[in-house]
């Protein structure tokens, strides 16, 4: 409980900034969902303010003192133990452990991803993929089946995705598309392996103009991709070459690509309920 216990225990804290703790402890869930600015006001302080306050809990900026504050206010609210993202598990663990594990871990994923993700930003992916000609996604491993999961959803809405790289033609596939096209480039970690063919098609497809929507957790990655539309931002939580699953990023990844699908299925409500009905009428309920 780092970020809560640095804030009850304001060591150092100037006037203003136990101004601002006193807020955030009494409305944790509130200010999980707020911007810096909106937390500033609320506290009659400033952007700075709350920045240095931050840093006195031990975290880098105010996202990840919003994902830290969710996850520990959940645990706090449910009395859950703190499950390491990286290793769930302890050789001593029985089934029923492994179980909790597995259960509290993906909930705090979705409670931080809830907190940490603006509304906007879904909004803004579900109206480019609404309006794209084609759409294209771009992930590797345990992502990449999180977005055939989606593919699979959106399809009911009649919007047909593919993956560029299913069959090896990524570059060929990007050459086709252009400005009226979206490609998902979904990456928890941010790291591209530059040698895979379909890497080189999302180079090809960028520079084609095509609208991108970045989903990770490194606020560095759009910005070294280049050019993009939309990016929404995933709590950092998980390592890379020491986790021993991915059970936080994909239930990260799922969460958002699931409000995608919930955001595209409202803007297109009509369209959407025709669609289960005629799947409905002629394949019956599977």
């Amino acid at each position: 409980m780092a970020v809560l216990d640095a804030l009850r225990r304001r060591w150092h804290f100037t006037p203003t900034e136990e101004t601002i703790a006193d807020y955030v402890l009494g409305h944790p869930d509130e200010v999980a969902g707020m911007s810096i600015g909106a937390l500033a006001q609320a506290t009659h302080t400033s952007n700075a303010a709350v920045v240095r306050l931050c840093r006195k809990t031990g975290v880098d900026g105010y996202r990840e003192f919003r994902t830290e504050l969710a996850r520990e206010a959940e645990r706090e609210r449910g009395g859950s133990r703190d499950i390491h993202p990286d290793l769930p598990f302890s050789g001593e663990d029985g089934t029923r452990d492994v179980m909790d594990s597995v259960s509290t871990l993906t909930r705090q994923a979705i409670e931080a991803t809830y907190a940490t993700v603006q509304a906007h930003t879904i909004r803004r992916a579900a109206r480019l993929v609404s309006e794209a000609r084609h759409v294209v996604y771009y992930a590797n491993g345990d992502t990449r089946v999180s977005c055939e999961m989606f593919e699979n959803l959106v399809l009911k809405l009649g919007i047909l995705s593919i993956d560029p790289d299913r069959r090896g033609d990524g570059p060929a596939v990007a050459h086709a598309l252009d400005s009226r096209d979206v490609a998902l480039v979904v990456s928890y970690s941010g790291t591209i392996d530059r040698s895979r063919n379909q890497n080189l098609g999302l180079d090809v497809a960028v520079r084609r103009g095509v609208q991108v929507v970045y989903i990770t957790a490194d606020e560095g990655a759009p910005e070294r991709l280049g050019r993009v539309a939309c990016t929404i931002l995933l709590p950092k939580g998980e390592g890379r070459a020491e986790r021993v699953a991915t059970y936080y990023s994909q239930a990260c990844i799922r969460f958002v690509l699931n409000c995608i699908y919930g955001e595209l299925f409202v803007r297109n409500w009509e369209r959407g309920l025709a669609m289960r009905d005629r799947i409905a009428r002629d394949y019956g309920d599977a």
